[in-house]
């Protein structure tokens, strides 16, 4: 897994260390300051691009191209359209100090450069519980991550993630599970900041709206009672058996070991207060296909639920819910 953390590159993190242990760590919410000082302390400049004439020797400015130059490292990161402005990364700053401004709570989570400056992330975090009725383990603090690249074919963008952004692995994974959700929002490459600020506002007020919808989504769940007989037709029917003539007595055996790890979960303190419901099944699934299932390697287990992620989740919901029914 590379994490795309370069020379120039800076990443902080509040608390929690990162997997990489390539971060400042801090003990305490930065303000706004400490934190542009220490990790986004640059401007992209813009540099003319030259060419030369292989018939004359001689050279000459390409007129609608530009190089983008890091201001400290002087690294040309890209080369991108004349007509095209960019976010600086202060101006991310100043989009995360007018969210400050206007929520309660927010706190800067993670931030940092990758590639050298060419791409840059700030996360925020909403440091006050969401708590989900019904479920006394089901309080958790949702993020929001703004990111920017200086490169072409990747937007400035703000989005609702579940992901923990400390490197380039954990970046694309937040772009592909907003995306999934449809929670990722693009901000074009032109005009100023002042003309962002409805389409952050905007952003923000679906990155709640996502929260509340998942609340809702959990707590009728957790209304949803399920019976021995039905805890046990989820779990034969989310870790299916195939065909007899198809299965060796080696499948077999694996597939009851992993129906028996899936029960375990479903039992296991963390699913205290919610067992005998259709939330109880389903985050039980969650658990398992993230932290228990089969994998070849470490890598293997973050590629499947994080990298790649794929419906599994879903069929747990959809099945869970049928659950109650037969």
């Amino acid at each position: 897994m590379g994490h795309e953390i370069r020379e120039h590159d800076t990443v902080l993190s509040v608390r929690e260390p990162t997997w990489h242990n390539l971060d400042i760590r801090l003990d305490d919410y930065p303000t706004r300051e400490e934190a542009e000082k220490l990790v986004h302390d640059y401007t992209v400049e813009r540099e003319p691009v030259y060419r030369r004439d292989p018939r004359t020797g001689e050279f000459y400015m390409v007129e609608d191209l530009e190089f983008n130059i890091h201001s400290k490292s002087n690294e040309a990161l890209s080369v991108v359209p004349r007509e095209r402005p960019e976010v600086q990364p202060y101006e991310a700053w100043d989009l995360v100090e007018l969210v400050q401004k206007n929520g309660k709570n927010i706190k800067v989570e993670t931030a940092g450069t990758l590639r050298n400056g060419r791409d840059i992330w700030i996360l925020i975090r909403l440091d006050e519980p969401v708590v989900i009725n019904g479920d006394p383990n089901g309080t958790t603090l949702p993020f929001f991550c703004l990111q920017n690249s200086y490169v072409p074919g990747a937007a400035f963008r703000g989005q609702a993630t579940n992901v923990r952004v400390v490197c380039w692995n954990t970046s694309r994974a937040s772009d592909m599970i907003a995306d999934a959700l449809g929670v990722n929002f693009s901000f074009r490459h032109s005009g100023t900041l002042l003309e962002r600020v409805e389409e952050i506002r905007a952003a923000l007020e679906g990155w709640r709206n996502s929260i509340d919808e998942w609340k809702l989504a959990k707590e009728f769940m957790a209304t949803q009672k399920v019976t021995v007989d039905q805890t046990n037709w989820f779990i034969e029917h989310f870790i299916p058996e195939p065909h007899g003539s198809l299965t060796t007595e080696r499948v077999k055996r694996n597939i009851e070991d992993d129906r028996t790890d899936l029960l375990i979960e479903y039992l296991s303190d963390m699913n205290r207060g919610i067992q005998g419901t259709a939330l109880g099944l389903f985050e039980a699934a969650s658990s398992w296909n993230e932290h228990v299932r089969r994998a070849q390697s470490p890598l293997t287990r973050f590629k499947r639920s994080i990298l790649e992620p794929s419906d599994i989740l879903l069929q747990a919901h959809d099945l869970a819910l049928e659950a109650t029914r037969v």
